[in-house]
């Protein structure tokens, strides 16, 4: 199980559709040990009754996982617009390729995973998102090596 250290929060409203919000709390994150520092909304209710450690940890531990079981070196949150234009919380992935034979090497690229995806506290979906995202990252790590010539 990953840990991490609450690094802010801040109360504020996210807008879901141009008719529903929620109060929510968005906290930062640094995830140990790799120091990944990741953001998401967590419910006003369940930060108030110390239910957000759930979904954090759940995150926390899915970046941990990433970077210890797939060719990323190293993660950090961003936010973009998505296609309704609402914001919408993801978190980059170093991918690196390292042909073979060589012992390191600047080859890299990014793969960008949402949140939602990662921060499944429920172990039915959990497993099924974290393949998606593990799916990902090889996409771009394929890609690189394809044209490294590898």
């Amino acid at each position: 199980m990953a840990a991490y250290s609450l690094l802010a929060s801040q109360s504020t409203v996210q807008v879901l559709s141009p008719t529903v919000v929620n109060d929510v709390v968005y906290c930062t994150i640094q995830t140990i040990p790799s120091s990944a520092i990741v953001s998401m909304p967590v419910s006003k209710v369940a930060f108030d009754n110390n239910g957000a450690a759930e979904e954090l940890t759940a995150l926390a531990d899915s970046v941990e996982q990433l970077l210890a079981n797939t060719a990323a070196i190293a993660a950090s949150g961003t936010q973009t617009i998505d296609a309704s234009g609402l914001l919408q919380d993801q978190v980059v992935f170093t991918v690196q390729y390292v042909p073979p034979g060589a012992t390191t090497s600047n080859v890299t690229a990014d793969a960008t995973v949402g949140v939602g995806m990662l921060s499944q506290s429920d172990p039915a979906f959990a497993g099924a998102t974290i393949a998606e995202a593990e799916a990902i990252i090889t996409g771009v790590y394929d890609n690189l090596q394809s044209a490294a010539g590898g």
